[in-house]
């Protein structure tokens, strides 16, 4: 077996793929799809390192074929680069928001291609150890904990979150742990426009919802009778049963506060992110439409002035007619000729100070969007 990373190059034109391989088969292993189904195909054949993707393909595209990779648990941290002829703002939205990792426009060199899969391949590499590394932690952890340690519960229940990204699920890891403790409750997460209340056996309570919606100005713990509610920035959780003995209550407690934090960091950083992608998906529409403002005022700026330099050439042109009627002399005709000949040249700097100005905002929008693709 080889120790080269295996690349699958993928794109509906051969002599495309002869390209890739002309430059790539002395440092990779190579394998070719020349459409979407046949990509899909060949993943599930043998899982290859990385996959360069031709976005513009028929019957399924590229955009299409990696939705359906990273829809797939199987294949999702397959890295994929997008190669395209087109580049601009939301090609390049397009493809981040199908799960792509970057994007090469074509025509490319081979440097670049080389650099780019360089790049990638690193970074996958280097998530895959974070990932064993965080794996064997967990492992050795639970090798040392029983399967019915309460810390042990816990540990696990904190390990999933880090994988879950939705709320439903966390609500749902919340329920299961509580279950291993054989504790039931209630949650109420924080959340805009308004909160969310779950119910671990599913069965509405609405008095209970209120009791959740009261208790978040209280203490960070309370206690009342065989209830518990524990209280952080994002999250209430509310236990309906405590044990009796007031030694287990203790544990509960304890094991409840760790709980509780885990959850709330978790949340905190989904609604962080929730709202970046908001702000980022904003920002690059303001980006699109300022950009289509300046090339429409730049097509208008552009007319304007042919519209000007037309009527100073008729201008121009009704006045030396007129200036054999005026019988001016020669000195005079000059003079007034330069006269109209600088108004034409100011005239005619004034429309490129505008285009200058332009231009300096096109630069701004396309380092804001560099900055926007990081």
């Amino acid at each position: 077996m080889s120790n080269k990373a295996l690349i699958l190059c993928v794109d509906d034109e051969p002599v495309n793929l002869v390209i890739m391989e002309e430059l790539l088969r002395g440092s990779y292993e190579l394998t070719t799809a020349d459409s979407g189904r046949e990509c899909l195909h060949q993943v599930e054949l043998r899982k290859p390192d990385l996959i360069l993707l031709d976005v513009n393909m028929p019957d399924l595209d590229g955009l299409g074929t990696c939705k359906q990779l990273k829809s797939d648990p199987a294949t999702r941290d397959i890295p994929v680069v997008f190669v395209s002829a087109l580049a601009s703002q939301a090609e390049l939205m397009a493809g981040y928001e199908a799960g792509g990792d970057d994007y090469i426009t074509k025509p490319f060199s081979e440097e670049i291609l080389r650099k780019k899969i360089e790049v990638v391949l690193a970074s996958q590499h280097r998530k895959q150890e974070l990932k064993q590394i965080s794996d064997q932690a967990v492992e050795a952890l639970m090798d040392n904990l029983s399967t019915t340690d309460e810390l042990g519960m816990v540990v696990k229940f904190l390990h999933q979150c880090q994988t879950t990204d939705t709320l439903d699920e966390l609500a749902s890891n919340v329920f299961d742990c509580l279950r291993e403790f054989e504790l039931d409750g209630s949650l109420l997460v924080l959340d805009e426009p308004e909160n969310r209340i779950w119910f671990s056996d599913d069965i509405d309570r609405p008095m209970e919802s209120q009791i959740l919606e009261s208790l978040r100005g209280q203490d960070r713990v309370v206690n009342f009778g065989t209830r518990l509610a524990m209280n952080s920035d994002h999250v209430t959780v509310l236990v309906r049963n405590l044990p009796s003995a007031s030694d287990k209550v203790d544990s509960v407690r304890k094991h409840l506060a760790i709980l509780v934090e885990g959850l709330d960091t978790r949340i905190q950083a989904m609604q962080t992110r929730t709202l970046l992608d908001r702000r980022r998906e904003v920002l690059a529409r303001v980006l699109d439409s300022t950009r289509e403002s300046l090339g429409n005022l730049d097509r208008t700026h552009k007319q304007q002035k042919a519209r000007s330099a037309k009527i100073l050439s008729t201008m121009a042109k009704d006045l030396e007619k007129s200036l054999v009627r005026l019988k001016l002399s020669v000195r005079q005709e000059a003079a007034l000729k330069k006269v109209i000949d600088s108004t034409a040249e100011q005239t005619a700097a004034v429309y490129d100070e505008c285009q200058i100005i332009g231009q300096q905002f096109q630069e701004v929008i396309d380092e804001l969007s560099g900055v926007l693709d990081e």
